[in-house]
């Protein structure tokens, strides 16, 4: 039961689209703030145990509780959640927070949406891209078979778009994040070069442990927020 419980809590899906919301400051260090102010927020993640979003404000970690309004799956939410991180963005701010339900209902009931969804775009591989992205992929799905190992063309949320043959073969998913479906994480991973890579000319190389077996991480930075991602694996070699 207790295994159950914590897979539910970090049940999640990888949104494709943002789900616009609406959020205001409940509380600031356990004292209740009488504020009707609201300001709009963009949710990125979504899982049972909480969300991560993009706020346009700057708020402190750990000390503040947000009411967030939104409706997903055609019902409508909301929650209160503590923000327990924060990460800047050029024109805001991106907020891990954790979900604080008042009751077994509301977590039965998101998580229940968060079925519905999954199962929708699961079944029919809903990969929403306008016509000007499935030109870009088709191109560079041509390239990707020039690699020999497992690569993939990834978008800077790190959503796997498109893939070559051995990918396929390894059962990695489209429409999932990178580090979930070929690290097999919750989050992203500690070595992750991404966000360098967005602002780099050329290949970027790290080492990196995936599935515990040591192999070299490579990003190379397209256009339009497309980047081609894979591991040269070293056969037989272990992480200790």
């Amino acid at each position: 039961m207790e295994d159950f419980q914590e897979k539910r809590k970090y049940f999640r899906v990888d949104l494709i689209h943002d789900i616009p919301a609406t959020a205001k400051i409940s509380s600031i260090n356990n004292r209740k703030v009488e504020v009707e102010k609201t300001f709009p927020i963009a949710i990125l993640d979504l899982s049972t145990g909480g969300i991560y979003a993009f706020f346009p404000v700057d708020i402190p970690v750990n000390i503040v509780i947000i009411d967030i309004m939104f409706t997903f799956e055609n019902e409508e939410f909301s929650f209160n959640a503590l923000i327990i991180r924060k990460t800047p963005k050029d024109d805001g701010f991106e907020y891990g927070m954790k979900f604080l339900f008042h009751s077994q209902k509301d977590e039965s009931r998101i998580t229940r949406c968060l079925n519905q969804y999954k199962i929708k775009h699961t079944r029919f591989m809903k990969i929403q891209l306008d016509l000007r992205k499935q030109k870009y992929i088709g191109c560079f799905v041509k390239g990707l078979e020039l690699i020999e190992e497992p690569a993939y063309l990834i978008t800077s949320r790190r959503i796997v778009v498109a893939t070559n043959k051995a990918a396929q073969d390894s059962g990695v998913k489209l429409g999932e994040r990178c580090y979930s479906t070929v690290a097999k994480r919750h989050h992203a991973c500690p070595f992750c070069l991404l966000e360098d890579a967005k602002k780099a000319d050329h290949l970027l190389e790290t080492n990196a442990v995936v599935q515990e077996q040591r192999c070299k991480a490579r990003w190379l930075y397209l256009e339009d927020h497309y980047m081609i991602h894979y591991f040269t694996r070293k056969e037989g070699l272990k992480d200790e």
